[in-house]
């Protein structure tokens, strides 16, 4: 798994209205492998993190999330939820995130969740990769890039310059 990019959207953007953290990741080999195909994964997640649980997700109901753990997603999806619920216990309840493949790079998505504190959400985006690569089989391990720059973009209609 590798962190191609990191962004911080202040305000109205492209993807929501929403001021948003976006992580470009590139899965790799992880791409061959959602959730379901990891044995004891969605368990270890959701024993580390009970609050999953209520999240509604595509189904828009409590424990949406949970079926498609248990279906099968992709880890990005998985860091999203964590990245949300991991603010909620900070004391910071976001529920909007989306993650979708980039066209053309197979394997590449963009992981976005919501945020209200800037610096909450981007150590929580770095713990979610953190948690999901703990929770892998040993040989599939492995975060590189994880430090990758940070760009930040406001808003055209705020008046404020971008980054």
């Amino acid at each position: 798994m590798r962190v191609i990019e990191r962004g911080v959207y202040r305000g109205a953007h492209l993807y929501s209205l929403t001021p948003m953290i976006r992580i470009k990741l590139d899965l790799g080999t992880l791409e061959e492998w959602p959730s379901n195909r990891l044995p004891g994964f969605t368990e270890r997640l959701l024993a580390l993190l009970p609050g999953l649980h209520g999240h509604g997700c595509s189904f828009h109901e409590p424990g949406g999330f949970v079926r498609r753990l248990e279906e099968g997603t992709w880890l990005g999806h998985v860091a999203e939820h964590i990245a949300l619920e991991l603010q909620t216990l900070a004391g910071s309840r976001v529920t909007r995130g989306k993650t979708r493949s980039v066209k053309g790079e197979a394997g590449v998505y963009n992981v976005m969740y919501a945020y209200r504190e800037e610096q909450t959400a981007l150590v929580a985006g770095r713990l979610a990769l953190q948690l999901v690569d703990s929770l892998l089989p040993s040989e599939l391990q492995g975060i590189r890039g994880s430090t990758a720059s940070t760009r930040t973009r406001t808003s055209p209609l705020s008046g404020a310059p971008s980054t």
